[in-house]
């Protein structure tokens, strides 16, 4: 077994660049569940806790679309109270999206704020996850919707989307992202 079969998380740092996204609080739906907005937060109640995605950008400028550690599904403190991950929907416009040929012309065009998916927990609560970057969908994880719990198990197996930017330039591919949270 080679070292990077053992530890995938060093072979991602080493090669892949990593950064964050959340979509802004505006954007987000209310949970049904009598969560309140950041801003009518009264000084007894806990901040709302934003949803944060990974974007793992290759040497290629191709980024990997998953969930981020500090996200509420994978922090453990949480999971009694949102509970395990029961399925992962992905939006009909992706699922519909043809990704086949060298140039995949026909491919989904994607912006930070395009819906890829959305992941419902066993107390039926749903987070919708965005596309984070621009570019062309180039392929989504057909393995979640059977193992939808790959996402708690295997985050670096469970990502959610691989996405071609238009160009090679960092600083316009990751302008919706942050580097750190």
């Amino acid at each position: 077994m080679s070292s990077q079969e053992a530890h995938p998380e060093r072979y991602l740092e080493r090669y892949f660049s990593q950064s964050y996204y959340a979509a802004p609080i505006a954007a987000k739906r209310k949970h049904t569940d009598d969560v309140q907005d950041e801003s009518e937060q009264s000084e007894d109640t806990e901040p709302i806790p934003r949803e944060w995605q990974y974007v793992r950008m290759a040497p290629n400028k191709l980024c990997v679309i998953g969930i981020a550690d500090e996200h509420p599904l994978l922090d453990r403190l949480k999971r009694a109270e949102i509970g395990q991950i029961a399925s992962v929907e992905y939006a009909d416009n992706v699922k519909g999206s043809v990704i086949k040929g060298k140039a995949k012309k026909n491919s989904l065009r994607i912006a930070p704020e395009t819906k890829l998916c959305t992941i419902t927990t066993t107390t039926g609560k749903s987070f919708v996850v965005r596309g984070a970057v621009r570019g062309l969908l180039m392929e989504w994880n057909t393995r979640l919707e059977t193992d939808p719990g790959l996402i708690q198990r295997d985050p670096s197996q469970g990502f959610l989307a691989i996405i071609k930017p238009p160009t090679d330039d960092d600083t316009k591919i990751l302008s919706a992202c942050t580097a750190s949270i």
